[in-house]
């Protein structure tokens, strides 16, 4: 039995979550990581960033680039494509779904089951 709900909803959403914030600018995957938290809310851990980016950059949604570094070895930045600007509009319009559903039977209960009584 599932005993943590909140992530029915959460699964996944991290990657349109990616690809929203590789919309304003390019970046690094540590940057995604902390922007995520801050911007999204989402907290991923850093194995299942990035297989969410490789899987991206497999689609071809993303593509990444290796930028040399004055402190270290190069480092792999991130960018959208066109395709992936795609992509993120069809997240859009179904999470849009996804969230008027989840409000209804939210005001539903609340209305039912939650009017303070």
């Amino acid at each position: 039995m599932r005993t943590n709900c909140s992530q029915v909803v959460l699964e996944n959403f991290f990657e349109p979550c990616i690809l929203f914030l590789l919309m304003e600018k390019s970046n690094y995957g540590y940057e995604l990581s902390k922007n995520l938290k801050e911007r999204c809310g989402c907290q991923v851990n850093v194995g299942n960033l990035y297989r969410g980016l490789g899987r991206l950059v497999k689609s071809k949604d993303i593509e990444k680039m290796n930028v040399k570094s004055e402190l270290g070895p190069n480092r792999v930045m991130y960018n959208i494509t066109a395709k992936g600007k795609i992509l993120l509009k069809e997240w859009m319009k179904g999470l849009d779904v996804q969230n008027k559903t989840i409000s209804k039977l939210i005001k539903n209960y609340k209305n039912k089951y939650d009017s303070g009584k």
